[in-house]
């Protein structure tokens, strides 16, 4: 099991994150593209090389997202409609959302195994979530969905402030 953080800059156009393990060594970089369509997330590793994109889908009645490890399109990712709280479809062999989505605070399963949890620390100053991460093997498919579900929410309350 792996725990990671996921930090983000607090001044940043595009979205610009980094994530660390527990001892806050820095593991991934993530940067958002700024006044590009579609929009996109890059997880380049601690040497700035590539390994994950998260592509936000442009036309699509509801947020959609294209998740890409090594080149590989492995997940797509879909807000459906729900009248009361979140719902999101991960269409990657049989991987699901459970729980709190509107507080960030989450299980994500494979068939009846939990595989990592999202739980987003409310004392800081900037947003901030913790990953427990229960194989390597998933780490980049765990941190792209939740930047997707990230990116979408942000997106929403502030159109909702608007």
């Amino acid at each position: 099991m792996s725990e990671l953080l996921i930090q983000s800059k607090i001044f940043s156009l595009g979205g610009e994150s980094w994530v660390t393990d527990a001892s806050e060594n820095e593991k991934y970089r993530v940067k958002g593209s700024f006044l590009k369509f579609p929009k996109e997330f890059v997880i380049s590793d601690v040497h700035g090389a590539p390994r994950a994109r998260v592509i936000h889908k442009m036309i699509s009645i509801f947020p959609q997202f294209f998740l890409e490890i090594d080149g590989v399109q492995v997940a797509e990712i879909s807000k459906k409609l729900s009248f009361f709280k979140p719902k999101y479809e991960i269409n990657a062999e049989g991987v699901r959302v459970l729980g709190n989505i509107w507080d960030m605070s989450f299980e994500i399963t494979r068939g009846a195994q939990v595989i990592g949890r999202i739980d987003k620390q409310w004392v800081s100053v900037r947003d901030k979530y913790r990953l427990e991460v229960f194989s390597e093997a998933d780490e980049l498919l765990i941190l792209g969905i939740v930047l997707a579900i990230n990116y979408v929410k942000q997106k929403e309350s502030l159109e909702g402030n608007s």
